[in-house]
């Protein structure tokens, strides 16, 4: 049985991207039926506009702490202080070819082995390393000191690092 979770958000300012929870619940799925009752009720109590929402399983996410901390501030920061200011995304990308295990896999009818990065995906250990070789490339290579994830738990790093990561919610795609 697998339980989704949904979150309601609002858009009360576009200009400064402000989100409000407006619901949130459980939506259960068994046997490819989804019992969404509760999400039906919830939207339902909506009064006119138009709403954003997320679904998310339940399972623990190990990585997640390093990929909050990966975009919502070593990625972020480095766009802003980078000559260029490449996107956050396109950084990602570019250090997950530098950074990231490589995986290998063969795939029928193709003669070559097919490699392939999963950065998101990797374990948290593999994480840590690949956010330290970031900082010390930032520094080494721009000379842009970041702060470390330990460094952040600071007190008077708290506001920006939360700043960050409310930044990263600005694109509203439908898309993941």
């Amino acid at each position: 049985m697998k339980k989704y979770t949904y979150l309601c958000n609002r858009i009360l300012n576009q200009i400064a991207y402000v989100t409000m929870i407006r619901a949130k619940g459980i939506v259960e799925v068994r046997e490819g039926y989804a019992d969404t009752d509760e999400l039906l009720d919830s939207v339902d109590l909506l009064p006119n506009g138009e709403y954003g929402y997320l679904l998310f399983d339940k399972n623990k996410n190990r990585s997640l702490p390093q990929l909050k901390f990966l975009f919502g501030y070593l990625l972020k920061t480095l766009s802003e202080k980078l000559e260029e200011h490449p996107e956050p995304e396109a950084l990602y990308r570019y250090f997950e070819e530098l950074y990231a295990p490589i995986h290998t896999c063969n795939i029928p009818g193709e003669q070559n082995t097919f490699e392939y990065f999963d950065l998101k995906n990797e374990s948290t250990t593999e994480m840590d390393f690949v956010i330290e070789k970031i900082i010390h490339h930032a520094k080494s290579e721009w000379g842009i000191d970041l702060l470390s994830r330990d460094l952040l738990k600071a007190a008077e790093a708290a506001e920006p690092y939360a700043g960050a990561y409310a930044e990263t919610w600005k694109n509203l795609s439908r898309k993941i």
